[in-house]
């Protein structure tokens, strides 16, 4: 797979596919391999990028000062360094702040967004009847970080995959290998989830932001980020907001025809202009 240096990072990327250039952005338990089958499905209809960022799976670089921000420059300067833009992003959990912080530092860059379910939960504490809400995940968050600086770092992943799913005991259902790869990357999370703008996007993007956006919740994905996502589409001025049923927190992974159809039917209903 092709590597690029970039002046803070060195990121594996993997471009396939024809149309309009789309970069899917991962999440904080994952690298660019979770969006194999999607690439694969939207390869006749999109020209995709699938990166590791910083930290994850092949790309390498110093600790992130600030993430969200040090994600969204080195996405920045990836795509300038392989001549690949303006483009739509589709963007997982954690990786929705970096997409949102991209708009915003580059706008010439972006012309659509696909935000999934994410991890904005100081939206709530805007409102007096969730901000109690707010405030049990935020320490929910804090405990689960100690577990991971602790070094338990299974107790941590058993209480994010219990806290992102409305079923008990999802961690026991998951894959061996998918286990694997989420406690690999406990540590990078914890990192993260410390950024405040990880939860807490910048009031004026979205009040500036125009392009088309679509967020999306999964049916069986927990209440709280469900109003997480509706929220969200109240204040940016151009967002549709969409519930897809049957599925929680990863639909790219546990239905990724459904989520393919998602980003097609959204780019044509859209009807985002072609380059």
């Amino acid at each position: 797979m092709p590597i690029a240096t970039l002046s803070s990072a060195s990121i594996r990327y993997e471009i396939s596919g024809r149309g309009d250039p789309t970069v899917m952005i991962h999440g904080s338990l994952a690298d660019g391999r979770s969006w194999d089958q999607v690439r694969v499905g939207l390869a006749p209809s999109l020209r995709t990028l699938a990166y590791d960022r910083r930290g994850h799976g092949e790309s390498t670089g110093p600790v992130r000062l600030r993430p969200v921000h040090d994600d969204a420059t080195d996405l920045a300067e990836l795509l300038d360094t392989i001549d690949l833009f303006p483009v739509h992003v589709i963007a997982h959990s954690y990786g929705a702040a970096i997409a949102l912080r991209l708009a915003a530092d580059r706008p010439e860059m972006v012309r659509s967004l696909y935000l999934h379910e994410p991890p904005f939960v100081r939206l709530l504490e805007e409102d007096p009847a969730t901000a109690p809400e707010a405030d049990r995940l935020s320490a929910e968050t804090k405990a689960i970080q100690s577990l991971v600086r602790a070094g338990k770092i299974e107790a941590a992943a058993r209480e994010i995959a219990d806290a992102l799913s409305s079923d008990g005991g999802t961690w026991d259902r998951l894959r061996s290998e998918v286990r694997q790869s989420v406690l690999g990357y406990m540590v990078r999370w914890a990192e993260e989830l410390d950024d405040p703008e990880a939860t807490q996007p910048d009031p004026a993007v979205l009040s500036e932001l125009l392009i088309p956006v679509l967020l999306t919740t999964g049916e069986r994905s927990p209440p709280f980020l469900h109003r997480i996502t509706d929220l969200l589409g109240e204040r940016l001025r151009n967002a549709t907001v969409r519930t897809l049923p049957g599925v929680g927190h990863v639909p790219h992974l546990s239905d990724p025809d459904l989520f393919i159809a998602t980003v097609q039917g959204f780019l044509v209903e859209r009807n985002v202009p072609s380059t």
